[in-house]
């Protein structure tokens, strides 16, 4: 299946491993990048040497970028957001289970973090969960269900709390209650039609069409689901290390074990 690069597929087959230069890509190296991508949600490269902007380019490839709208981006490449935990904060950007700005109108289908610098091997790892597989082990009855349930997801919800030390550094000031949207709870891939959840537990703050009691209580079961040990992989960052995912196939948490000085750049794509 693949001629051009070497796909070594993680534990619980959530994501893979895959063997290539990614200063050096070309057609036939992307396109079987995004096979292995819609296969396994989510793609680990090691041992990488991107400038800023040889990073940039190669998330071109994967489509338009976004803008974050809730930090300014890099001086001189707005494009990427510096996610970054200094030694002495509690809190780390982003950590709780979430897929990536979920509250706009048009969620970026994937997000790229390449580490700039890490703590040590084996802490601040960041765990994925396979929302392909989430869906497949549903029953037949809750897949029924929530084919075509959808949910109210803002900027406010509970993963919020966790950008506060950045937007008070480089905030674009924009108020995250202004920011929510509606959107489908079972994504299709479009490259492979495999089937996954989308309830990102960090902005999900309601199921449409259901009372309060019913959407809490859907919402507290399907997020249980999601995060099951069996659909959990966490890559341990080093520097220079890219990972790259679908944000309608994967979930992801930032592991909050370390004080020490982490920096990560990150692309997202629409």
């Amino acid at each position: 299946m693949y001629s051009h690069i070497k796909v070594t597929p993680n534990k619980n087959n959530v994501g893979a491993l895959i063997d290539a230069e990614l200063q050096n890509f070309n057609d036939d190296i992307i396109n079987e990048i995004k096979d292995a991508l819609a296969e396994y949600g989510v793609v680990f490269f090691r041992n990488q040497n991107l400038n800023s902007e040889k990073y940039i380019q190669f998330a071109k490839q994967f489509g338009p970028l976004a803008e974050y709208p809730m930090l300014r981006g890099l001086e001189g490449h707005p494009e990427i957001t510096v996610v970054e935990k200094k030694p002495d904060e509690q809190i780390m950007f982003g950590e709780g289970w979430h897929t990536d700005s979920t509250y706009t109108k048009e969620p970026p289908r994937f997000t790229m973090l390449y580490s700039i610098k890490t703590p040590e091997k084996g802490k601040g790892n960041t765990l994925f969960a396979s929302q392909y597989r989430s869906y497949e082990t549903l029953d037949d009855q809750m897949k029924n269900k929530i084919k075509d349930l959808k949910a109210v997801f803002s900027a406010d919800g509970p993963i919020s709390k966790t950008r506060q030390n950045r937007v008070s550094e480089k905030g674009t000031g924009i108020d995250p209650k202004s920011l929510s949207a509606i959107h489908s709870i079972v994504k299709a891939n479009e490259r492979n039609n495999k089937k996954s959840l989308y309830l990102s537990p960090g902005h999900a703050i309601k199921i449409c069409d259901l009372d309060d009691d019913e959407s809490k209580n859907l919402m507290k079961e399907l997020v249980e689901h999601q995060t099951k040990d069996e659909f959990i992989y966490g890559f341990e960052w080093e520097p220079n290390c890219l990972a790259l995912w679908s944000n309608y196939s994967v979930l992801h948490n930032p592991v909050n074990d370390f004080n020490a000085h982490r920096v990560m750049h990150r692309i997202t794509i629409q």
